[in-house]
Formats: structure tokens, C-alpha cells, sequence
């Protein structure tokens, strides 16, 4: 099959954890669901859906915690002309991509000075991202050179909302800023028996209305994105407190132990009663991968991508 031989892995997948590590290039990832509190250096950084996020080679990154519910994320990682494991004041582009020298000194002073990782996509990026996957995985020829020229696309548009600060200005309407409103307060009302029509009425709008509004706002269904505050939530209550777990279930509103079980293991890998019992080890281990972060060699990231794809 052909391949560009610059582009080391990419894919479309269910992000479930992710171990403080160093890539063997520059990653590009695009959140289409989910919320990780990431980091890189050590430094949190949260990437929401719709959050356009990068790396460099010398830079350690990876998930806050040891465990994260699944997330959906496109990502792509390929070689620069130089790669690096300590920092360096310019990068290059390799000549495969086309930059002038224009583009390689605009792109290089974007990525290396840049304040933080994670920014807002924009609805070129959003279409971009998914389309370039579809190129990689066709192997066809004149499709690999599109897919070439939709990663410079891509290299151009982050250096460009990088360089524009704020990112892009997205102008919601009022009704999705009513709908943002009230996702913002969810939080705090999980005891309640929300059904998906309560919502949208709280919101004053018609349900599919209010349901596509949410899953644009959040990549998530309204009652997926429920099931997901109040999984978050319980992890709180569970690493904070030590209020039993049945009232932490009732606080979270589930309404039996045995389905706050269920879905806590769902999202978790684990049960309530387990992930609390684990929090001394779960949080040395994390600490120890902050502390020696793995180092991703060519090889090791190919034949990781070849498993989890």
C-alpha cells in the first residue's frame, strides 16, 4: 500500500488512557467527544469537544489521571526535519509538505512560542481533520497527495488561531447560549430525574432542537452527557470525601447502588468501592510517570497505532 513515509500514525479513536509520554514528532489531536484534562509538562490543560490540540517532540504529555471515561479523538503524528527530545528555538517542516521558507518561519515561531497547547477549532479544522483520515486510509495515490496538502491546510489554520490569540470568534445564538447556561448548571441538579423532554423544556425549545444544540456544545447526546457529569461528579465525591458510596450514588442521581456500580465500572474499568481502594496506588503510579515520562521512538508509536486501531 502507499503511504507518506513522514506521517508515523494517525487514526480515529476511543481515547481511554493515556500515560504521560514524549512522541517521536510533532501530534495534532481533535476532540470530537469527550472532555480530558490533560497536560503537558505537567501543566493542565482541558481539551473540551471541538479543542484543536498539538505537541512537540520534547514536550511530555498525557492524562491528569489514571483513569479517564472514553473519549473519541482524531489524531495525527508525523516526523519534523529535526526531531528533538530538548527544547529547540525553530522547527522545520519536512521538505515532503511544501512550505515556503515564508511558511516554515510563520509555523515555527506559532508552535515553539506558543502559551498553551489547546485551542478552539475552527470549522475548517472540524471538516479538515475527518477528511484526511478518509485520504490516509484510501493508500491511493492522488489520495495521499491530497492528504498532504490537507495537513498543511491543517499546520496553517492552528498557526493562524494560535497567532489570532482569542482563536476563533464563535458567535453562538441565544438560544445555544440559554442551552450553554443551563449544561453549566447541570451539575448542580443531578439528584433530579432528568428526562431528555424536561430539558429541552427548562431551555424553552423543542427537544431535537435542544439535542442537537447539546451534542455541538459538548459532542455528547443530552442524556450520554448526563451520564457522563454524573460519573465525573462521583469522582469527586469519591477521591474528596468519605461519604458512603450509596449516598454518593443518591448524591449523583442514580438511583440504586447496583446501576451506580454498573455504570461507574462502565466508565471507570472499575467499581466505586475498587477506584476508592485504589487511589493511594493509582496516584503513586500517575505521579511516577510524570516523573520519567515514556519516550515514543518510531517503531514503538507505529506498532502502538497498528494495536489500537
Amino acid at each position: 500500500m502507499n503511504q507518506v513515509d513522514e506521517i508515523i500514525s494517525y487514526g480515529y479513536i476511543e481515547n481511554k488512557l493515556m500515560y504521560p509520554h514524549k512522541n517521536p514528532g510533532m501530534e495534532m489531536v481533535l476532540v470530537e467527544q469527550g472532555s480530558l484534562e490533560w497536560a503537558v509538562e505537567g501543566v493542565p490543560e482541558m481539551l473540551k469537544p471541538g479543542t484543536f490540540f498539538f505537541t512537540l517532540p520534547w514536550q511530555a504529555h498525557g492524562s491528569m489521571h489514571i483513569r479517564e471515561p472514553r473519549n473519541k479523538i482524531y489524531y495525527i503524528l508525523f516526523e519534523l526535519q529535526k526531531t528533538s527530545r530538548r527544547p529547540l528555538e525553530q522547527i522545520r517542516m519536512c521538505d515532503r509538505f511544501g512550505f515556503s521558507g515564508e511558511e516554515q518561519k510563520l509555523l515555527s515561531d506559532a508552535f515553539v512560542t506558543a502559551q498553551r497547547h489547546a485551542w478552539p477549532a475552527t470549522g475548517l479544522v472540524k471538516q479538515t481533520f475527518p477528511e484526511l483520515m478518509h485520504r490516509l486510509d484510501s493508500g491511493n495515490a492522488v489520495d495521499l497527495h491530497i492528504a498532504v496538502s490537507l495537513l498543511r491546510t491543517l499546520l496553517l489554520e492552528l498557526a493562524n488561531t494560535i497567532n489570532s490569540s482569542s482563536g476563533p470568534n464563535a458567535r453562538f445564538s441565544a438560544t445555544a447560549l440559554k442551552v450553554d447556561s443551563f449544561l453549566k448548571t447541570l451539575g448542580d441538579r443531578l439528584e433530579d430525574e432528568w428526562t431528555l423532554d424536561e430539558m429541552a423544556e427548562t431551555c424553552g425549545i423543542k427537544r431535537t432542537y435542544f439535542a442537537r444544540i447539546t451534542r455541538e456544545l459538548t459532542g455528547y447526546p443530552p442524556m450520554q452527557y448526563l451520564n457522563r457529569i454524573r460519573f465525573e461528579r462521583a469522582c469527586s465525591l469519591l477521591r474528596k470525601t468519605n461519604l458512603p458510596i450509596t449516598e454518593i450514588g443518591f448524591q449523583c442521581g442514580y438511583r440504586t447502588s447496583q446501576y451506580f456500580a454498573e455504570t461507574f465500572r462502565k466508565y471507570a474499568r472499575m467499581t466505586p468501592t475498587e477506584y476508592r481502594s485504589s487511589l493511594g496506588v493509582l496516584d503513586a503510579i500517575m505521579q511516577s510517570n510524570w516523573s520519567h515520562p515514556e519516550s515514543r521512538t518510531v517503531s514503538d508509536e507505529r506498532e502502538r497505532s497498528s494495536r489500537i486501531k
